[in-house]
C-alpha cells in the first residue's frame, strides 16, 4: 500500500479524477496521509509497536527509553538475550523495601513504568555498572512517506481506512453543510474502521 495507492481511490469518491487539473494536489492528498498515520497511531497505538535494544543507563534505577521515534513504552521484556524482565508495582515496593532504589546494582529482575511519563520507567536493582541491554516494546512514530513510498506501518487491511480519512480531510476543506455532513460521515467511518 502506497500514498499513491490510497489517493487514486478518494480522488474516484471525490470526484477529482481530472489529470490536469485536480481540486486537491497529490502533495496536499499525501500530506493527508501522513496525517491519517498519526491519527491511527492515536487510535490503535498497538499497530506501531516495536522492539528495541535499549542501553541502561549505568548505575540508575530511573531509566529513559530514549529512541528518537519513540511515543510511550509497553513494556520491558527481558535482558538481551537472556533473563525475563516481570512488572512490579511502586507502591508495593516502595511499602515492603523503601530502600529499593539504592539497593546494590545488578541484573534487572524488574521494571516499573513511570506514572506520569510515557518514556521512563524504573529498573529493580538499579541497572550494574557495565553496560546492561534491554529489549523493550515500545509505540513508535509513523513513519512520514512520500508519493509512492511503501507504508510499512499499517497492514493493507487498513487502506479502507486511510482512504476514509483522506475523504474526511479534503471534504472538511468545504463549508457546505451537505460536504460538511459527508466529510463528518467519512470521519466517523475512519475511526469505525480503525477501531475494528
Amino acid at each position: 500500500m502506497t500514498p499513491q495507492d490510497i489517493i487514486t481511490s478518494a480522488r474516484y469518491i471525490l470526484n477529482d479524477t481530472s489529470a490536469t487539473s485536480p481540486r486537491q494536489s497529490d502533495a496536499e492528498l499525501v500530506a493527508y496521509v501522513n496525517d491519517g498515520l498519526r491519527e491511527a497511531l492515536i487510535l490503535r497505538p498497538e499497530l506501531f509497536s516495536t522492539i528495541g535494544d535499549y542501553t541502561c543507563i549505568v548505575s540508575q534505577s530511573e531509566q529513559t527509553v530514549s529512541f528518537v521515534d519513540a511515543v510511550t513504552l509497553l513494556e520491558v521484556l527481558c535482558i538481551h538475550n537472556g533473563s525475563s524482565v516481570t512488572p512490579f508495582d511502586f507502591a508495593s515496593m516502595s511499602t515492603f523495601n523503601p530502600g529499593w532504589r539504592t539497593d546494590t546494582a545488578g541484573a534487572a529482575q524488574q521494571y516499573c513504568k513511570f506514572a506520569t511519563d510515557p518514556l521512563k520507567f524504573f529498573l529493580y536493582p538499579k541497572a550494574p555498572a557495565t553496560a546492561q541491554i534491554l529489549d523493550v516494546r515500545y509505540v513508535r512514530n509513523p513513519s512520514v512517506v512520500a508519493l509512492t513510498d511503501t507504508i510499512a506501518d499499517l497492514p493493507v487491511t487498513y487502506q479502507p481506512a486511510l482512504v476514509d480519512y483522506l475523504v474526511y480531510r479534503a471534504e472538511s476543506k468545504d463549508s457546505e453543510s451537505v460536504l460538511s455532513q459527508r466529510s463528518a460521515a467519512f470521519q466517523q467511518s475512519f475511526i469505525a474502521k480503525m477501531k475494528g
